[in-house]
């Protein structure tokens, strides 16, 4: 059985910046990452790649590149967790026993949990730059809007970003401004799930601000619960 001091599960941005840290901090520490991918995304750039200033390409890096020097790759994924005997099991069958955890996987996107949603994404006008599968086609919708409501909603926590919904209204406001006729036939609806625009008050008062100065609909403890493709 191999052992670490420290064993990371998830070779993300949060995976990857904690092996740093301990690193930087105690160079002579044993720190193993525990990533399958070979591919690293930097998922904030996505809400740029829906605003079509990124390509999606743009927002990868060769996970090789990433690993901090001196700390182990094992380039596999996590099949199970032991506490009781401070182990895991992978999904090449080994496993691997440490002295501190530390779980970085990341979220699970759970599309079902709204009614339609799994069948409407990616097609007809309905987006999310939440899936390296359906940002570029944020950039599509944009590009293609006539006019009429262009909703952008925020979900409930846990989410991975409560910026990025309203980051990519923002941007898409602005690219439909560059055309006055476009802007005088569209709505830019912000429907969120939180009571009010940011859940720090620093940021929110500029925030409320940016929303009154670009005429946006904010709608506040509003969840979206289901979609109608067939009917907009």
């Amino acid at each position: 059985m191999a052992h670490h001091q420290v064993l990371i599960v998830g070779g993300g941005a949060a995976g990857i910046t904690v092996a740093a840290r301990l690193k930087r901090l105690r160079p002579a520490l044993d720190v193993a990452i525990l990533e399958p991918s070979t591919d690293h995304y930097y998922q904030p750039g996505w809400t740029l790649v829906g605003g079509g200033v990124f390509s999606l390409e743009q927002t990868r890096r060769n996970e090789a590149d990433l690993i901090p020097a001196g700390v182990s790759w094992i380039r596999e994924g996590v099949a199970g967790f032991a506490p009781e005997s401070n182990s895991v099991t992978t999904t090449g069958g080994q496993t691997l026993s440490y002295d501190a955890l530390v779980v970085a996987t990341g979220m699970k996107l759970c599309w079902d949990a709204i009614k339609g949603l799994p069948e409407a994404l990616g097609k007809g006008g309905v987006c999310s730059n939440y899936s390296r599968e359906h940002a570029a086609y944020t950039w599509e919708c944009i590009q293609a809007f006539e006019g009429g409501n262009a909703v952008f909603t925020c979900p409930p926590m846990p989410i991975k970003c409560p910026g990025a919904p309203q980051k990519i209204a923002y941007l898409a406001d602005d690219v439909f401004k560059r055309n006055a006729d476009l802007a005088a036939r569209s709505a830019v609806i912000y429907a969120t799930a939180t009571p009010g625009i940011f859940g720090v008050p620093t940021y929110a008062a500029p925030l409320r601000e940016v929303v009154k100065r670009k005429g946006i609909d904010a709608r506040y403890s509003h969840v979206l619960t289901e979609v109608r493709p067939a009917t907009k």
